[in-house]
């Protein structure tokens, strides 16, 4: 037990020196959302960035990647949630936002896409067991109002968030 508790010490300390650039402490940027509206197989897309991410500078201590998609129930034709749908799903959303990042915080929002009767949320974050757990629980619970699933890889390049840019540079043209 002493072993593990010396372990769990020493990667808390590695992760709080990871996560501080030459002795100071990360500052986290004020989110600033850009709105797109796209399309995709004929569909509408409506993608909210987190654009202020463009700029941070600590990208490798929020090294993980975690997307969660959420499955709405009332649709129109064309994959679009009704309003009501939509509050509804995103008043859930919004309360995972703030439970994944904590007072840390543990997690950074990335983007909201929402496209074929589904809602991807993005995050980067720093520790993904807490996370991992989290949502696990949410699962394993059936404490969730609507088909959910997610998955969290490294990925210390953020490919997501190029990805994202590239999308909003494309659409803003």
């Amino acid at each position: 037990m002493k072993t593990l508790n010396l372990i769990i010490l020493g990667l808390l300390f590695n992760l709080c020196s990871f996560a501080q650039s030459k002795g100071k402490p990360i500052v986290i940027p004020e989110e600033e959302f850009s709105l797109f509206a796209l399309s995709s197989e004929g569909k509408p897309v409506t993608v909210m960035l987190n654009s202020a991410l463009k700029k941070f500078k600590h990208k490798k201590a929020y090294g993980w990647t975690c997307s969660l998609v959420i499955s709405f129930k009332d649709m129109t034709e064309d994959g679009v949630p009704t309003n009501e749908e939509y509050n509804y799903v995103i008043d859930y959303v919004e309360k995972l936002d703030k439970d994944i990042k904590g007072s840390d915080p543990n997690a950074l929002f990335l983007a909201r896409i929402i496209w074929n009767g589904t809602c991807e949320v993005i995050w980067q974050i720093k520790d993904p067991e807490p996370v991992h757990q989290y949502l696990a629980d949410i699962i394993k619970s059936n404490s969730y109002p609507r088909e959910l699933d997610y998955r969290i890889e490294n990925d210390k390049k953020w490919k997501k968030m190029s990805f994202y840019q590239k999308l909003a540079k494309k659409a803003s043209k």
